[in-house]
């Protein structure tokens, strides 16, 4: 085999590659030297646009253009960086849509780089949907899921910081909108409070300042708690007189997150007796419990009074 490769392909090495290196030479010197058309992508750039304006439409990143001259020339304008670029001066654009045609004279081309531009191939249309540029402070809405660990209670408000962006769009776009979301914070089986960076779901060609927020999700773990010996109050008609109640006090048990249960004092509960309207007599009624205005909101339970129910007596 070794034999073989000596007499067929390392015999006369020199002179080969000889022979290799002057056919390349000969091959680039035709194709610099030859008039040729070539076809590729180059950037699309808006110069100008009115500050009071914004593109609200979906604008091509690139056109698509057939250069036309020597290799060596349409060599350098697909390599170099930057190269050509098809450039739109719009300092005279309006609100509304805008239209024009793309003509090879918009192509921008390197001034040592000797090459045209024959034709834009595509898009041959532009079209722009120009809108007055809003400016907005928004309120910052967070999005929070999950359930905490068992034995553990979302509590308060959730917070974010800051509570309110600034934002800037497209006017159409953006005075549908009275608030932004947040990216979800997920809270599952969290057993302490969460502070989450999380980014804003801003609408489509709009930008918020900042782009991220904090959101603070308080988290407590759920005690109980009974108040014994709290008093009864009965509700009856003024011309009816309460003669007996038995018993006079009852208990409740108070179930909520830590730092609110540990708050409560008897005077936040109320225990009555609803007997409006009831002539005298004798009734067995149960009673409700009602909690301060404060602590309204559904983050406490109650559990059923005890006992059950109390004897009323009326005259």
């Amino acid at each position: 085999m070794w034999q073989w490769l000596r007499r067929h392909v390392f015999r006369n090495a020199g002179i080969k590659l000889v022979s290799l290196a002057l056919a390349i030479t000969l091959y680039l010197h035709v194709f610099a030297s030859q008039e040729r058309e070539i076809v590729f992508d180059i950037p699309i750039e808006l110069r100008g646009v009115p500050e009071t304006l914004v593109e609200s439409g979906q604008i091509p990143e690139t056109a698509r253009i057939r250069f036309r001259g020597l290799g060596i020339g349409l060599l350098k304008l697909r390599t170099r960086a930057p190269g050509a670029r098809l450039l739109l001066g719009l300092e005279e654009v309006q609100e509304g849509l805008y239209q024009r045609p793309l003509v090879s004279e918009d192509v921008e081309i390197p001034h040592d780089i000797d090459v045209q531009a024959v034709e834009v191939v595509s898009p041959r249309m532009l079209s722009l949907e120009f809108d007055r540029l809003l400016v907005q402070r928004l309120q910052v809405v967070p999005t929070v899921v999950g359930r905490p660990a068992p034995g553990y209670i979302t509590f308060g408000r959730f917070v974010t910081e800051p509570e309110s962006v600034g934002v800037e769009g497209p006017q159409r776009r953006l005075r549908s909108f009275e608030f932004l979301r947040t990216e979800p914070v997920d809270v599952s089986g969290a057993e302490e409070s969460v502070a989450r960076v999380v980014p804003l779901r801003v609408p489509t060609q709009c930008e918020a300042v900042p782009a991220e927020v904090t959101v603070r999700v308080n988290i407590e773990r759920v005690v109980s708690r009974t108040f014994k010996g709290l008093p009864v109050e009965v509700l009856r008609s003024g011309d009816v007189k309460l003669a007996r109640l038995e018993p006079e006090t009852g208990s409740v048990v108070v179930t909520g997150p830590v730092t609110l249960i540990e708050s409560l004092t008897p005077e936040d509960l109320r225990l009555s007796i609803d007997v409006l309207g009831l002539p005298a007599a004798t009734y067995m009624r149960m009673a409700s419990v009602e909690l301060s205005r404060a602590l309204e909101g559904g983050a406490v339970s109650v559990e059923p009074v005890e006992p059950e129910r109390f004897e009323v007596e009326l005259q």
